[in-house]
């Protein structure tokens, strides 16, 4: 078996501990007040480099705010997290940060971030945040709030309707079903979908692992990737290349921009991802594009991946009361619209948004948003920035050419999850 990585937490999570030590010594923490001349330093980055919508939203909130204003620096996703790490274990970084849910279990474990549940109960906004979202703020074992959310978006499956149609099959809406197509598909010669095994592959792989009844973590907190059902969900996400042939040359390493290309020209029939390609493949295949819930191992009980990004407090920083200022006053409904109606915008987390146009009336999104009450996210544990940026690709890659069996892949990458 391939020698597995370890996880990059524990020298850094020493190193983000005695910075956090050292600046609160120095008289940070949020006990020092903030005034109208404090400076917010918060970083993010950008999904869209041309769009200027978080220039405005922070020059909106610096104008109306009189508790002090919001420097921002933008950074490279692709650096983004390895960024904070170094910063913070020097000592340095920002007071609050742009965050995925994905790596709240390592910095929480590092004791990096504030706890904000107590200023959530006695917030007169929280009302208006879907309630699992903000629950997705905590991690395993822990009923603390450390992340507050800003969008999310859950994962469903597209399909061409004339493939289908010219094959005799209908949408699918079960696991079996989709097994089932993609055997009739490939047995005529048609590439049913591309299991992407590149670089951002592992999310469409856990919408697949989530709906077809795998558990990652139990109600405790315990890594379950590997039971019976995992392996076997797994298995069948494996033979959809190795034993059915039903997947494109190159799926193995493909990546987005090729799993999307395969789809849009009749390549492939089906397509695993979110609502960030709804345009565009609406613009490619008009009327013949579906777009169906993940089909689930029970459709009585549906269910797929979500992904959230939100923003964090650091514990550190001695601006706590500006920044929990500047995050829940994302919270509020225009920023909110006008964040989710953006280039860069996803699914919003407040529920008289995603009620009002564009959302309340758009079939494609309407699927996303009611995906929203039954998706799980990534469990959020130590191991799993590890997992998602590092060992995923390289362990699935082994089980597609056969040097580790499913539940080898799984055994290792449960390993990682849980931070050994």
């Amino acid at each position: 078996m391939r020698q597995r990585s370890r996880t990059r937490f524990a020298p850094v999570a020493a190193g983000l501990f005695a910075g956090a030590l050292l600046l609160s010594a120095c008289g940070g923490g949020s006990a020092a007040a903030d005034d109208g001349d404090a400076t917010l330093t918060y970083w993010l980055w950008q999904d869209d480099s041309t769009d200027p919508t978080w220039t405005n939203l922070v020059a909106e909130f610096n104008e109306q705010s009189t508790s002090g204003t919001v420097e921002v620096q933008v950074i490279p996703l692709a650096q983004y997290e390895d960024k904070l790490l170094n910063a913070l274990s020097s000592g340095g970084g920002p007071d609050a940060a742009r965050f995925k849910d994905v790596w709240l279990g390592e910095f929480v474990q590092a004791k990096a971030l504030a706890p904000l549940s107590e200023r959530i109960a006695g917030w007169e906004g929280k009302d208006d945040v879907v309630p699992a979202l903000l629950d997705a703020g905590k991690v395993p074992g822990d009923d603390e709030i450390y992340l507050m959310p800003h969008q999310y978006t859950t994962l469903y499956m597209y399909y061409n309707k004339a493939i289908f149609a010219a094959h005799g099959l209908e949408a699918p809406r079960t696991h079996e079903d989709v097994m089932a197509a993609a055997k009739t598909l490939a047995d005529a010669g048609q590439f049913a979908i591309d299991v992407r095994g590149g670089v951002g592959g592992q999310d469409q792989w856990a919408a697949w692992m989530y709906s077809a009844g795998a558990q990652f973590v139990d109600e405790s907190g315990k890594v379950t990737l590997a039971d019976p059902v995992g392996v076997a969900a797994n298995q069948d996400y494996l033979d959809l290349l190795r034993e059915l042939e039903a997947t494109p040359p190159g799926s193995i390493t493909a990546d987005f921009a090729a799993v999307r290309g395969n789809f849009l020209n009749g390549t492939t029939a089906m397509m695993i991802h979110h609502a960030g390609s709804l345009a565009a493949v609406r613009e490619g295949l008009g009327d013949d594009v579906g777009v169906i819930p993940m089909p689930s191992a029970d459709p009585a009980k549906p269910t797929t991946l979500g992904s959230m990004s939100g923003n964090v407090v650091f514990g550190a920083s001695d601006k706590q009361d500006l920044a929990w200022e500047w995050v829940s006053w994302l919270l509020t409904h225009d920023p909110m619209l006008t964040m989710s109606t953006s280039p860069q915008g996803q699914l919003p987390v407040l529920t008289s948004v995603a009620e009002g146009s564009p959302f309340s009336d758009d079939e494609g999104l309407r699927v996303a948003l009611d995906a929203q009450a039954t998706a799980r996210t990534w469990p959020l544990l130590p191991g799993t920035s590890t997992v998602v940026n590092k060992d995923w690709v390289p362990t699935l890659q082994s089980a597609f050419e056969g040097k580790v069996t499913s539940a080898e892949a799984l055994e290792e990458l449960s390993t990682v999850l849980a931070g050994k």
